[in-house]
């Protein structure tokens, strides 16, 4: 089911789920749509005072570039569970592994995870022994193949410019001539 409304009179947004989930959704951010239009308050969400996504980043950044807001909710979220916690320890050590190129502390870190009860990282520590060889290399090497992705994403989105418009010919010469 596709549900089409208007938020202001000049824009209309298609959704493929319930009206009633993005109403509601709408209404946390003081959008009111429908039924919802009569209610002045903003839903309460028990047990949420953050965004995931902001958890996220506050866990994953780096601590000078954390606000005193993240840094609150990062410090309210370890207080809370024991578990998050741990999570953040292990994330730090993964992240300063990857900052020093300390490729070698790599299994360790790894067998840290394999023990602990935090299932996603488990299953990302799972993920990188199927090719440890070349994480230990990514995280220790000084060498990045980010020149060479950058190359290949450009000739991916000149062949889809010009697909079915132009020769092969017309390509190499887009290619060798332009500047980078």
């Amino acid at each position: 089911m596709l549900v089409y409304f208007g938020i202001r009179s000049h824009l209309i947004i298609k959704f493929p789920g319930a009206y009633s989930t993005i109403s509601e959704a709408l209404a946390y951010y003081d959008i009111r749509l429908g039924k919802k239009k009569a209610r002045k308050k903003r839903p309460a969400h028990e047990g949420s005072f953050f965004k995931p996504s902001l958890a996220a980043m506050a866990f994953l950044a780096p601590e000078d570039r954390l606000s005193k807001e993240q840094k609150a909710i990062r410090s309210k979220l370890c207080r809370s569970s024991e578990e998050l916690k741990k999570t953040m320890g292990l994330v730090k050590e993964f992240r300063n592994m990857m900052k020093n190129k300390a490729g070698n502390e790599l299994i360790g870190w790894i067998e840290e995870v394999k023990n602990s009860v935090i299932t996603e990282l488990r299953t990302f520590a799972k993920g990188l022994l199927t090719d440890l060889k070349a994480v230990e290399n990514a995280i220790s090497l000084p060498w990045s193949n980010g020149p060479v992705e950058g190359n290949v994403n450009k000739l991916k989105t000149i062949k889809r410019q010009m697909y079915g418009r132009a020769s092969f010919e017309l390509l190499r010469k887009r290619l060798i001539l332009t500047p980078n």
